[in-house]
């Protein structure tokens, strides 16, 4: 009515070529990934992951921490 035409309809793509689900997973070769569930680690193991990981994360944390105070001008910390 007002002179315009809708556009065409298009038809659905076609997907047959297409994978109908996720890639099939590799079995055991080289390489290989399997899922992570952080939960089924024993005590022992978090005790030894927590550990491993408290030193390099002190070392960042400090590293944050004197830039701030660089940045703000103050290199000393005036509560120690």
């Amino acid at each position: 009515m007002d002179g315009t035409t809708p556009p065409p309809a298009t038809a659905p793509a076609d997907r047959s070529s297409a994978p109908a689900g996720p890639p099939p997973a590799r079995s055991g070769g080289p390489g290989a990934v399997t899922a992570f569930d952080p939960r089924a680690l024993t005590d022992g193991q978090l005790d030894e992951l927590t550990h491993r990981l408290i030193g390099p994360l002190t070392r960042l944390l400090r590293g944050e921490l004197r830039g701030d105070r660089e940045r703000i001008g103050q290199l000393r910390d005036a509560r120690r």
